[in-house]
């Protein structure tokens, strides 16, 4: 008689895509708000907080900082969502439209926030 092997799932590349967004969420974002409203980001018609619009403009406009930038801004909207998610299935939502819109949802957010970014970084917006 052959043993029963347990069924392969893709469940924990999202449960660890999920922890690592509840990790960025309690201590990256945390810091990263603090350091800008303590440097006090100011609009661009005024020059009273320590960064200028030019300046974070031109932090933005780092390569790798842009990366980081969208890295966290990825693995965020996926946390989120994908806590949503599962809230749905709390409510006993169970259907697969759920899925489509909350992980497509995380993606397009992603992707429109690497638009963003790109166009920044061609300083075309």
């Amino acid at each position: 008689m052959r043993p029963i092997l347990p069924t392969r799932s893709d469940e924990p590349i999202y449960w660890l895509m999920f922890g690592t967004g509840g990790m960025v969420a309690a201590w990256i974002l945390p810091a990263i708000l603090v350091v800008f409203i303590v440097a006090g980001i100011c609009p661009p018609d005024s020059d009273a907080g320590l960064l200028s619009y030019s300046q974070v403009s031109g932090i933005i406009g780092n390569w790798f900082l842009a990366l980081v930038l969208f890295g966290v801004v990825f693995i965020l909207s996926f946390y989120a969502l994908h806590r949503m998610f599962h809230s749905l299935h709390d409510l006993n939502l169970h259907s697969k439209i759920f899925w489509y819109i909350c992980y497509g949802g995380a993606a397009a957010i992603s992707f429109i926030d690497l638009g963003l970014q790109l166009l920044s970084y061609v300083e075309l917006f």
